[in-house]
């Protein structure tokens, strides 16, 4: 067919390329094929029309519900039913739902016929349902690779794994220049970060004839559209085709991308970004990555904590415990932690971009806390505490039958008499003891700069012949002293006198501390976590063996999963020997087989424990925004 337009010159007819707008490009929760009016951001899936045929009318001949215009505003306008009387500047079509639109505009006098064909993308998981693009998202792989077997419409067990779903219809009256029926059916799948940044590409994948539609099962639980859409197999066939993709893995890195089972259908992604499906280089759709899509609390968002890492030099003034400077040493635990970040976006927790985490590198603290019934809790029998507080000799007396709490108030009392400040901590009672220690720490009037407590000279430090009193020292020199199964509650005095040190006084901060090594060997990383009701909690302590070990045993990501789900042993401990598992205890496997799992049953404890709605909350809800434009935590 051809027109003629203006001066009588021939025109062939025009073909305009649509795609049914499911997606949330305004992260709004709604697809943007069903707002009005249209918000700026979702521009990017409309397609202007040319602006020489301004002012021409333009009517529908056929197709009308498979798309709509919108003007530059974001107005929608109606066709009516004699079309529209005159094509407003800045006038663009959006694309709703795959078929064919007939339109004929009237330009110079002359009639113009466009056909707008609109193709679809969908998304099918594991039990052959769909997944909305604006109600619901993708999530980070969260099992080992498999081999992918049947055809493009078998079910397969992953629940993170989603096959892409191309609808085209089936008749297409004109054809793109220079393009034949496969190149409707060529697809790339861009993985970009929160930022817009491209984070990794599979720039074609492979589809093969399937059927549309789900295929079995309920609707995903968070697709609003109607049960009865065209698209379902118990509803009457559309004109429209459909090929399937092999179901596309999105995963944390490299280990997981080239694995032989997955290679080709892996792709790197971010929590907080989006999955973009480009047809001829053009964005035709996407899906946001976020939590898990369903759990026993729900899907899971995007969350964050409040993270304070610090690198603790092996002598003040010193070379810090890695990296070698103190640049090296920021550099790389912000690594460390980009990459235990990565592992827990399994849950949908993100630590936002770790070039911007404020690594502190200090030096060790002094000899701050006095310990008053350390380790047995023995109360007083009566005698005298002997102290020097910044060089000034104090001296506390003790009475038969005072608990340590009421001892280390009365040193709290003396020390502040003495135009100082001290922090009174309780601690938990470790296993054998008759009840908790507390520590002092001395402190300037600021209530922050640490001062030094040592004995006076020629005076023992106490006379009391029952009650235990210590003071705390940090020497890296030889390692820091760990906890045992004993005092795991409270951890050892060594300990208590660096965390305290760097203690913020928030408990839904977690504290990041990297040591120079941990005394006797054995030992790389370690944890304290809030139900142990200590003074002491939500910190992890990981030396720089446990950081060199990243790749195979994940360890800063494996201490933060005992804070997240404030879990005090490990799953295999009373149950099954899992060693794909994050949290089992002893395995260590740099391959995609290795401890980098976390099941949905950990992340919902996470969630329990550590979300927003939690007693004591770690995690913050960070909702999404526009790709490129930042949203805050709340």
């Amino acid at each position: 067919m051809t027109t003629l337009v203006g001066a009588g010159t021939p025109v062939a007819p025009v073909r305009i390329d649509l795609w049914a707008d499911r997606d949330d490009d305004d992260a709004d929760g709604r697809a943007d094929g069903q707002e009005t009016p249209v918000a700026s951001p979702s521009f990017v899936d409309l397609v202007p029309l040319d602006r020489a045929w301004t002012g021409a009318p333009l009517r529908v001949l056929a197709g009308a519900e498979h798309a709509r215009l919108v003007a530059k505003s974001g107005a929608v306008l109606p066709w009516g039913a004699s079309g529209v009387a005159a094509l407003p500047d800045g006038a663009r079509l959006q694309g709703l739902s795959p078929g064919v639109v007939e339109l004929l505009a009237t330009v110079h006098g002359d009639p113009l016929h466009v056909t707008a064909v609109v193709r679809g993308i969908d998304l099918r998981d594991g039990e052959g349902r769909l997944v909305d693009m604006a109600a619901s998202h993708a999530s980070i792989e969260r099992t080992p690779p498999a081999r992918i077997e049947g055809t493009p419409d078998a079910l397969y067990d992953d629940f993170d794994a989603l096959r892409v779903l191309l609808e085209v219809p089936t008749a297409t009256p004109v054809e793109a220049p220079g393009e034949d029926k496969a190149g409707d059916r060529t697809i790339a799948v861009e993985s970009v970060g929160a930022a817009g940044n491209r984070i990794d590409l599979l720039s074609s994948v492979p589809l093969s004839p399937s059927r549309c539609g789900r295929l079995s099962g309920p609707r995903d639980a968070h697709d609003p559209r109607d049960a009865h859409d065209p698209r379902d197999l118990d509803a009457p066939p559309d004109p429209v085709s459909c090929w399937a993709s092999a179901p596309l893995r999105f995963v944390i890195d490299d280990v997981d991308r080239m694995h032989p089972l997955a290679l080709g259908r892996s792709i790197k992604a971010e929590v907080g970004g989006a999955i973009v499906f480009r047809a001829s280089g053009r964005k035709a759709q996407m899906i946001r990555v976020l939590g898990p899509r369903a759990s026993a609390v729900g899907p899971i968002g995007r969350l964050r904590p409040t993270l304070r890492p610090f690198v603790v030099r092996v002598a003040p003034g010193g070379p810090p415990a890695i990296g070698g400077t103190e640049a090296g040493a920021i550099e790389s635990l912000r690594g460390e932690l980009a990459a235990a970040a990565a592992i827990w976006g399994q849950c949908g927790v993100t630590f936002g971009d770790p070039q911007k985490l404020d690594v502190r590198v200090v030096d060790p603290p002094p000899s701050h806390v006095l310990a008053v019934g350390d380790d047995l809790g023995v109360a007083a029998s009566g005698g005298e505490i002997r102290v020097r507080v910044d060089g000034r000799p104090l001296t506390i007396l003790t009475h038969a039958g005072e608990t340590p709490d009421r001892v280390a108030a009365e040193v709290a009392r003396v020390v502040e008499h003495a135009g100082l400040a001290a922090v009174v901590s309780p601690n938990a009672r470790i296993g054998p003891a008759l009840g908790p220690s507390v520590d002092v720490s001395m402190r300037r009037k600021d209530r922050t700069t640490l001062v030094a407590v040592d004995t006076q000279p020629g005076a023992p430090l106490s006379t009391d012949a029952t009650l235990s009193v210590r003071i705390g020292s940090v020497d890296l020199s030889d390692g820091l002293l760990h906890f045992s199964d004993m005092d795991s509650m409270a951890g050892t005095l060594e300990e208590r006198t660096l965390l305290k040190a760097l203690d913020d006084g928030d408990p839904r901060t977690i504290e990041v501390v990297v040591v120079p090594l941990f005394a006797g060997g054995g030992r790389i990383g370690e944890s304290f976590i809030g139900s142990d009701l200590s003074s002491v909690r939500n910190v992890v302590i990981l030396d720089r063996a446990g950081v060199r070990s990243r790749t195979s045993s994940l360890t800063l990501a494996h201490e933060l999963g005992h804070v997240l789900m404030d879990l005090p042993g490990h799953p295999d401990d009373y149950g099954v020997d899992t060693p794909t598992l994050l949290m089992d205890s002893d395995a260590a496997d740099a391959s995609p087989f290795g401890p980098r799992r976390i099941p949905v049953e950990q992340c919902a404890r996470m969630f329990r424990q550590s979300g927003p709605g939690a007693r004591l909350p770690l995690l913050a809800s960070w909702p999404v925004g526009p790709l490129g434009v930042p949203a805050t935590a709340r």
